[in-house]
């Protein structure tokens, strides 16, 4: 939990927080690790789960 954002306006805005920079890692790694293949996934998409009972 070290890269927790240093912010004060509550629980949510942190959440939020820790999720982008959560998914700015992500997408460098990304592009670091994908140089010249860029393959699609293979197979029919999966279904959206739309509420809690999928």
């Amino acid at each position: 939990m070290g890269d927790m954002p240093h912010n004060r306006h509550g629980l949510i805005p942190m959440l939020v927080a820790m999720r982008v920079t959560a998914e700015r890692k992500r997408r460098e790694a990304e592009s670091k690790g994908k140089g010249d293949d860029q393959a699609a996934p293979v197979g029919k998409p999966k279904k959206k789960k739309r509420g809690w009972f999928g």
